[in-house]
């Protein structure tokens, strides 16, 4: 797959390209996030991988759009990273497929920011609702945040974000175990332990219908296991301990109801169990997130 090349002046120039995850069910959607990168530059390469089908037709008018599709449902992580495979570029952009862009100098404001700082390893989109509005969850900032603030953070979003490729390779990509919830926690986790920076750019705006964590069936659930995994996997023991403790308590008081709150602890003593793989990150790393305002105990 070839792929664009973005110049930025007088630095060297930098490949790009899109990655798009979907099940095939939002063809009206999806068609519309195509159309919406198309408008930033017509020549970069997009790569829609479709999840748990064997096949996904392409409306006409976007004849030079690369389908993977894989009859197996690898999850959110598991097909990104599939994508991420096929696009052999310097930075992978990823969209959900029920998203759009509607700041036209996203994608080159992009690139200036990856070749202005050789550190970093991640950019998370500004995303807004119908109303205009955005999620608190959707401002990787402890609190309350600030949705028109930019700066440094320590995650991102995975459905409307940049990567530079080779941190993430470093990183490990993905962890397609967590199937969907919490794999850009682990992911940033990473980086940050690779020396990686990452950076909430408040200027680039991409519209995303609203959600909620129950709009899956085992959503809760998803939520407690995918925390207690990656604790486990990343933090050294004392933190691990902590944080799973705090977010037990945490989601037992955001959980609606008896039967979510049910799902969740069950979820997060899955985790606890399911999984013996650790590669904790450093002291250093720990200090890092400290300083930007997110312990790794919270």
């Amino acid at each position: 797959m070839s792929d664009a090349r973005v110049d930025v002046g007088d630095a060297s120039a930098m490949t790009v390209g899109w990655v798009l995850l979907t099940m095939g069910d939002r063809p009206t959607e999806l068609a519309a996030a195509i159309d919406s990168i198309r408008l930033m530059r017509s020549d970069v390469p997009v790569c829609v991988v479709v999840n748990g089908a064997d096949h996904l037709p392409i409306a006409d008018n976007h004849p030079d759009v690369t389908v993977i599709a894989s009859e197996e449902n690898l999850g959110v992580p598991g097909g990104r990273d599939l994508g991420v495979q096929r696009m052999a570029a310097d930075l992978v952009f990823f969209l959900d497929d029920d998203a759009r862009i509607i700041d036209e100098g996203l994608m080159k404001r992009s690139v200036d920011h990856f070749v202005d700082d050789r550190a970093l390893a991640a950019i998370s989109f500004h995303l807004v609702d119908e109303d205009g509005a955005t999620a608190r969850r959707h401002v990787p900032r402890l609190g309350r945040g600030d949705a028109d603030r930019s700066g440094p953070v320590a995650t991102f979003l995975g459905g409307a974000s940049v990567v530079r490729r080779s941190t993430y390779v470093e990183a490990g990509g993905y962890w397609p175990e967590l199937r969907y919830g919490h794999e850009e926690l682990d992911l940033s986790w990473r980086m940050l332990d690779c020396g990686g920076t990452i950076f909430y750019d408040a200027e680039s705006t991409v519209f995303h219908p609203r959600t909620d964590i129950a709009r899956h069936a085992d959503g809760w659930f998803r939520t407690g296991r995918n925390r207690s995994l990656v604790a486990r996997r990343n933090l050294p023991w004392p933190l691990h301990i902590v944080h799973v403790a705090s977010w037990s308590a945490l989601g037992t008081l955001r959980a609606p109801g008896g039967d979510a709150r049910r799902a969740f602890l069950d979820g997060v003593r899955a985790g606890w169990r399911e999984s013996d793989v650790r590669s904790p990150m450093s002291w250093k790393t720990v200090w890092r997130l400290c300083r930007l305002r997110r312990p790794p105990i919270l």
